[in-house]
């Protein structure tokens, strides 16, 4: 994930007046700001956002999360939870950041860094 500030491709975008059930497999950026039910998988960055809602299974190589999730998240990097998160299930990561504010219910499991 790139720091605030620096601009960053979104190649999908799930609007908030959007809702999708089903299977997304992309190589690129993905930005969920309305609702998905199923399973979300990308090799690159996937931003869920205040209003985005998601219940299934996600992977992506970074996550970052201001709206909700239900269910199980992967991450090859980092997941941040923003102060507006509410995730409930499970997790797998390299590096975990969770903003004071956000709710994180369920199982956490840290990846061991590659040497």
């Amino acid at each position: 994930m790139r720091k605030k500030g620096q601009n960053q491709k979104t190649d999908t975008i799930i609007g908030d007046a959007t809702s999708f059930k089903g299977t997304i497999i992309s190589n690129e950026n993905i930005r969920i700001d309305g609702k998905h039910e199923g399973e979300l998988t990308t090799q690159r960055d996937l931003v869920i956002s205040e209003s985005g809602q998601v219940k299934g299974v996600v992977q992506a190589a970074n996550i970052l999360l201001g709206g909700s999730l239900e269910g199980e998240m992967k991450s090859a990097h980092k997941v941040m939870l923003l102060a507006s998160a509410s995730f409930q299930g499970k997790a797998e990561m390299l590096t975990l950041i969770i903003e004071e504010g956000a709710f994180f219910q369920g199982e956490c499991r840290q990846k061991e860094k590659r040497k």
